[in-house]
C-alpha cells in the first residue's frame, strides 16, 4: 500500500465504474419500479438490460432494497402504478415483541424472488462481473420494523429490550447471507438509516456498529472477501467506527471531501468508492460531473484503490446521460 506522500509505482489507467442502478433498471425496459419489484422475471430482465447497456463493473440486484427483510418480517409495502418506489406503510413490531418471531426462511415475503432474479442475472451476464444481492444492516431493519420515532426513543433511553431484537435480526441476516452465498452471489449491505444526522455517533456506536461487525464477521467466515457497507451522506462523524465494522469498502459521497476519505481509507487499507451526484447525471450537468471525475483521477495516483460510483441513479435518468458519464470516465483514463 502506498504511503500518504508517495505515488503508486505503476501508472493507473483505468478505474472501475460502479453506478448504483436499482429502480433505473426498470425504466430501461419500460416498467415501473413496483411492477419489477413484484415480478422475478421482470426484475431479472431489467438488470440484465441495464448491464448490457452500461456494462458496469458490478451489479446489485433489487428494486426496493430497504423493504425486503422488513416485509418478510411483517411490514406492509405499498406498491404504485407510477414511477414511485414501493414504500413501507406499517411497522408491526414493538419493543415488547418476542424476538423468537424473527426467524429466517427464504420463503418469506419476496426473498426467494430476489434470489431467483439475482441467480438469473448471474447466469446471463459476463461471469467476470460481480453480481450481488442488496441487503439491509440490522440497524436499518430494526428501524423499519419499529418506526423511526419509536426506535430513536428506545436508543436514547437505552431500553434493554432493543438488544435481543437486534440480535434476532442479526441472526436473520446471517442466515440470509448464507442463502445468498449458496447461490454463488455476493452481498452488499445497505445501512442508510445510520447516516448522520439521522442518528448520533453514540447511537451508531452502540446500536449499529456491533451488529455490523458480527454480520461482516459471518460474511467473512462464509467466504465473502468483498463486504461493502453502503452508508450515504456525510459520514465523517462515524467514519472511524465504520472502518471498525469489517467492511472492505468506504463510500465518499458526492457531498464529502474526497481527500479526507482517501486518508482514512489509505490508513485502513480499504477500497474507496467516490460517488458522483446522481442528480447531476439525471439533469445532464456534465461540466460539474467532469470536474468530479477529474478530482477523482487526480487522487488516483496517490491511492489506486479507488472506484467511481454514484448514489442511487434516479428512475427516469436519460440513458444517454449515464452513457456519456461512462465515456467521460473512459476518456479521462486515456489522458
Amino acid at each position: 500500500m502506498p504511503s500518504n506522500n508517495k505515488k503508486s509505482d505503476s501508472p493507473i489507467t483505468k478505474i472501475l465504474f460502479m453506478p448504483t442502478i436499482i429502480e433505473h433498471a426498470a425504466f430501461i425496459i419500460g416498467q415501473t419500479p413496483s411492477t419489477a419489484a413484484q415480478d422475478t422475471s421482470i426484475m431479472a430482465k431489467a438488470h440484465i438490460a441495464a448491464y448490457n447497456l452500461y456494462r458496469p463493473d458490478a451489479v446489485t440486484v433489487g428494486m426496493d432494497i430497504y423493504n425486503i427483510e422488513a416485509e418478510a418480517l411483517g411490514c406492509q409495502v405499498r406498491f404504485y402504478n407510477d414511477k414511485s418506489i414501493p414504500g413501507i406503510i406499517t411497522h408491526p413490531l414493538s419493543l415488547d415483541s418476542n424476538p423468537d418471531i424473527i426467524a429466517f426462511s427464504p420463503d418469506l415475503g419476496r426473498i426467494q424472488s430476489i434470489l431467483c432474479a439475482a441467480t438469473e442475472v448471474r447466469a446471463c451476464i459476463d461471469m467476470n462481473t460481480k453480481v450481488s444481492v442488496g441487503i439491509c444492516g440490522p440497524f436499518s431493519i430494526f428501524i423499519e420494523l419499529m418506526g423511526f420515532e419509536t426506535a430513536i426513543h428506545a436508543f436514547i433511553d437505552e431500553d434493554g429490550r432493543v438488544g435481543p431484537l437486534l440480535t434476532a435480526i442479526l441472526d436473520f441476516q446471517k442466515a440470509y447471507c448464507s442463502e445468498i452465498v449458496k447461490k454463488g452471489l455476493g452481498v452488499t449491505v445497505f445501512e442508510s438509516w445510520a447516516s448522520p444526522p439521522l442518528i448520533t455517533p453514540d447511537i451508531y456506536r452502540q446500536y449499529a456498529l456491533p451488529y455490523e461487525q458480527a454480520l461482516f464477521s459471518h460474511m467473512q467466515g462464509i467466504g465473502l472477501t468483498s463486504r461493502p457497507l453502503v452508508i450515504g451522506g456525510d459520514t465523517r462523524p462515524i467514519l472511524d467506527d465504520i472502518i471498525k465494522s469489517g467492511t472492505t469498502l468506504l463510500v465518499s459521497d458526492y457531498n464529502t471531501p474526497l481527500p479526507f476519505y482517501i486518508k482514512k481509507a489509505q490508513a485502513a487499507g480499504l477500497t474507496l468508492r467516490a460517488n458522483i451526484d446522481p442528480k447531476l447525471v439525471r439533469q445532464g450537468e456534465f461540466k460539474k460531473i467532469e470536474e468530479r471525475i477529474k478530482e477523482i483521477y487526480t487522487q488516483l495516483e496517490t491511492y489506486p484503490k479507488l472506484i467511481i460510483g454514484t448514489g442511487v441513479v434516479p428512475y427516469d435518468t436519460p440513458q444517454e446521460n449515464l452513457l456519456k458519464v461512462k465515456k467521460m470516465i473512459e476518456s479521462q483514463a486515456q489522458n
